[in-house]
C-alpha cells in the first residue's frame, strides 16, 4: 500500500455510518486523507486513514488546503479530491490516476484532470467545454471540485484553494489562475462520475436546473461576484457571462424555490459583501 497517490476528501453533516463505510473501502487500496468539518466527529482506527476534525468548520479551500499539505509531508505525489456529494468507486479512481498519468506524459502543463459529472437522471452535469484535442478529453476553462486530479506540487505551486472564498467557487478560481499561467485544465469524457448537486432540482422545458440551499446562494453571489471583479483577469465579456449567470439563477430560485425571502437577502447581503471585500465565513 505503499504509494505515492492520495485520496482527499472533505466531510461535513453527512450520514456518518454511510460515509465510515465508504472511506474504509476506499483504504483498502489508497491512503485517505479525511478533514471533517461537521459539528461531531467520526472515530478512524484504520493506519491508512488521515483524519481531521475541525468542528469549527473553517470552510472547503482551508479543508482541501490541510489534506493537500498533510499528503505532501507524507511523501505523496498525485491525488484526487471528492466531495461528500459524489458516487465514487476505486475503480474508477484508478481510472482517473491513469488518465491524469496518460495525458501528463504528453502534455507537461497539464494541471488538472476530471470527470464527467453526472446528474441524477443520468444525464451530463452541464460543464462549459473546449476542445476536443486529444481522445475523448476536452479542455475547459473550470470543472468542479469534486473528482479533481492533480500533482500535489501544482496545488502547492499555484498557491492552493483560496480560503478567502471559503466554500463557493474555489474550484472556478483555482482552475482560472491555471489556465491564466498556460495550463491545461481538462475533462476525461470517457470517465464518469455520478454527483448530487444541491438539495432539490427545478426541472424547466429547457434545462433541470439544482436548488442549493439559502446559504449557499450568498456563497454564490459573493464568490463569483468578488472573482469577476477583483480576481478574475479574463475578458470583460467572460465576467459578464457569469455575472449574468448568476442573476439569471437567482431569480429562478426566487420564483421557483422555497424560502424565497430568505434568499434574496443572502444574495444582497452577498453582492454587499463581494463590494466591500468581506470574504471568509459569513458574519450575520
Amino acid at each position: 500500500m505503499k504509494d505515492n497517490k492520495a485520496i482527499l476528501i472533505v466531510r461535513y453533516e453527512n450520514n456518518p455510518e454511510i460515509f465510515k463505510k465508504c472511506i474504509l473501502e476506499l483504504s483498502q487500496k489508497y491512503k485517505v486523507y479525511v478533514y471533517d468539518n461537521s459539528k461531531v466527529g467520526i472515530s478512524f482506527e484504520d493506519e491508512n486513514i488521515y483524519y481531521f476534525h475541525d468542528e469549527t468548520n473553517g470552510g472547503l479551500a482551508r479543508a482541501i488546503n490541510h489534506v493537500v499539505e498533510v499528503a505532501l509531508d507524507d511523501g505523496k505525489k498525485l491525488a484526487v479530491y471528492f466531495d461528500q456529494d459524489s458516487i465514487i468507486n476505486t475503480e474508477m479512481i484508478q481510472k482517473l490516476f491513469t488518465s491524469y498519468e496518460r495525458l501528463k506524459e504528453k502534455y507537461s502543463d497539464l494541471f488538472v484532470v476530471g470527470p464527467q459529472p453526472t446528474m441524477p437522471d443520468g444525464g451530463d452535469y452541464p460543464i462549459k467545454l473546449g476542445d476536443n484535442f486529444f481522445d475523448n478529453y476536452h479542455k475547459a476553462s473550470e470543472i468542479i471540485t469534486s473528482g479533481m486530479t492533480f500533482d500535489i506540487n501544482d496545488i502547492k505551486l499555484i498557491g492552493g484553494f483560496d480560503e478567502d472564498l471559503f466554500l463557493d467557487m474555489v474550484d472556478f478560481d483555482i482552475c482560472w489562475r491555471a489556465t491564466e499561467q498556460k495550463k491545461l485544465v481538462v475533462v476525461d469524457k470517457d470517465i464518469k462520475m455520478a454527483h448530487e448537486v444541491g438539495i432539490n432540482t427545478i426541472r424547466l422545458p429547457f434545462k433541470v436546473l439544482p436548488i442549493s440551499s439559502p446559504i449557499r446562494n450568498y456563497y454564490q453571489m459573493r464568490n463569483v461576484l468578488y472573482c469577476a471583479i477583483y480576481k478574475n483577469k479574463k475578458s470583460k465579456l467572460t465576467i459578464a457571462y457569469y455575472i449574468l449567470r448568476r442573476f439569471v439563477n437567482v431569480i429562478i430560485n426566487i420564483l421557483f424555490a422555497d424560502k424565497r425571502i430568505l434568499r434574496l437577502k443572502y444574495n444582497l447581503k452577498g453582492i454587499k459583501d463581494a463590494i466591500s471585500k468581506n470574504m471568509g465565513k459569513i458574519t450575520l
